[in-house]
C-alpha cells in the first residue's frame, strides 16, 4: 500500500484536504435545503378545506411538506449529499486516528501509525475497544439521522413535525456522543505512543 510509506505529516495533510474537498459539496445540499425552507419562494392559498402554502420544495399544510416537487436541482443535491457522505466519514475517522502521532518520534511513517491503531482495535484494553466501538456507532448513527433529516426535508421521506423533532434530538445526542468518544479514542492513542507494541494493558 502506497499510503503506508507516506510521511505521517504528509498523510495527515492529504486527509485534511480530502475532508475539506468533500465537506464543501456536503454542505451545499444542506445550505440549499435550509435556504428553500427558510427563505425560498412561497405564497399561501385557501382551497376551501385547508390553508396551503406553495413553496420552492412543494406544497405545505400546517408547515409540513405534503406534496413535494422534485426537480433536476433536487436530484442533484441529493446525489451530491450521498456521494460526499462516505468520503467525509472515512476521512474524518482516518484523520482522528493519525493526528495523535503527527509529531511523535518513531511514527514518522504512516505504516507505523496504522499498526498502532490496528493494535488498539484488535488487541487493546477492553476500555479502549469500547471507546472505538462507541465512537464508530455514534458517528454512524449521527450521519444516518442527518441523512434522514435531509431527505425528509425534501419530501422524499414523509415525516410529521413530531418525528422530525425526535430525529433532530437523536442526531444531537449522537453528535455529542461522537465528539466525546472521539476525544477518548484520541486520548487512548496518545497513551499508546510510549507503550511497547505488545503491551497487554494498553489503556487504562
Amino acid at each position: 500500500m502506497v499510503w503506508k510509506e507516506l510521511d505521517t505529516k504528509t498523510a495527515l495533510k492529504r486527509l485534511k484536504v480530502l475532508v475539506v474537498s468533500f465537506l464543501v459539496p456536503f454542505l451545499i445540499p444542506i445550505t440549499f435545503v435550509l435556504y428553500q425552507n427558510l427563505l425560498g419562494y412561497s405564497f399561501s392559498f385557501f382551497t376551501g378545506y385547508a390553508l396551503l402554502e406553495y413553496t420552492s420544495l412543494g406544497i405545505k399544510k400546517g408547515g409540513e411538506l405534503v406534496v413535494p416537487i422534485f426537480t433536476g436541482v433536487t436530484v442533484f443535491m441529493v446525489t451530491l449529499f450521498f456521494i460526499s457522505l462516505p468520503f467525509l466519514a472515512i476521512g474524518c475517522w482516518a484523520a482522528l486516528s493519525i493526528r495523535p502521532f503527527e509529531n511523535v518520534k518513531g511514527f514518522e511513517k504512516l505504516g507505523k501509525v496504522l499498526e498502532k491503531t490496528r493494535f488498539l482495535i484488535v488487541q487493546g484494553s477492553r476500555k479502549g475497544k469500547l471507546h472505538v466501538a462507541a465512537f464508530t456507532l455514534t458517528w454512524i448513527l449521527m450521519l444516518l439521522f442527518l441523512s434522514l433529516l435531509f431527505i425528509s426535508s425534501l419530501g422524499i421521506l414523509v415525516l410529521n413535525t413530531g418525528s422530525l423533532s425526535f430525529l433532530g434530538l437523536l442526531w444531537t445526542i449522537n453528535l455529542l456522543g461522537a465528539l466525546y468518544f472521539g476525544r477518548r479514542v484520541e486520548q487512548s492513542l496518545k497513551n499508546m505512543r510510549k507503550q511497547p507494541k505488545h503491551s497487554k494493558d494498553l489503556v487504562g
